[in-house]
């Protein structure tokens, strides 16, 4: 397939080096694959096509992890599977501290998670999984249980292998499930129309007073009472 020149050499060189087996195998890694990034970060979306496009060409990667689908455009960063619209759907209710669900046509990335799907990939966890009776490939078809110690341990080892791929670049990993704190909210830049206490009621009568007939104060914020209904008149003097 062709690809544009500027973002051929990153990319080749990035499957290259990430599509070896296993990141003890790898003699050296070039670190031009982390020398065009923008100011957040990421690698440009051609890079990240043309990387993505070379790995789903694997047969492997050509179905989805879970199911039968074809062609998944969906990953778990995770694990480093290809998962179909449907099974990412599975994955993202799960959670993110359990699989992290991105798209390869749609989300940006930076070189540690490029690095992740590297060392990962849909035959290295079939495979494992199938040795411990999990997964649609073994032999009971029975599903992998996300939350057992077995999948921690496979998801702890694609991590362990991403950090060394990292240490050779010089990047940092960062357990993608573990996105950076929100800032806290700096109320007096907010738009004061978003702020709760513009719309605060004040405190509400007490029953008894309401009993008593005492209506709210206008200041509270509370409409005021209905006039109390007219006493019944008085019957009319005896003949």
């Amino acid at each position: 397939f062709e690809i544009e020149s500027s973002a051929q050499p990153l990319a080749s060189r990035a499957f290259r080096y990430l599509r070896r087996p296993s990141v003890r195998q790898m003699d050296t890694l070039d670190p031009a694959i982390v020398s065009n990034v923008d100011e957040k970060g990421f690698v440009p979306d051609e890079v990240r096509n043309a990387f993505f496009r070379k790995l789903r060409m694997k047969s492997e990667n050509r179905s989805c992890f879970e199911c039968t689908a074809r062609n998944p455009t969906w990953i778990s960063l995770s694990y480093g599977v290809y998962l179909c619209l449907e099974c990412s759907g599975e994955h993202r209710r799960k959670g993110v501290h359990i699989s992290f669900v991105r798209s390869v046509e749609l989300d940006r990335f930076n070189p540690e998670q490029m690095l992740q799907m590297g060392v990962g990939g849909n035959g290295k966890a079939w495979e494992f999984f199938k040795q411990h009776g999990m997964g649609k490939l073994s032999d009971g078809g029975r599903p992998i249980d996300y939350n057992s110690p077995i999948t921690k341990r496979y998801k702890a080892q694609i991590e362990k292998d991403t950090a060394a791929a990292c240490e050779q670049l010089g990047l940092t990993f960062k357990e993608p499930s573990k996105a950076p704190p929100k800032p806290a909210l700096d109320k007096s830049k907010s738009d004061p129309i978003d702020e709760f206490g513009d719309f605060a009621l004040g405190e509400a009568p007490a029953a008894s007073e309401l009993a008593r007939g005492k209506s709210a104060p206008a200041s509270a914020g509370y409409p005021a009472a209905a006039a109390s209904a007219p006493k019944a008149a008085a019957a009319p003097p005896a003949a």
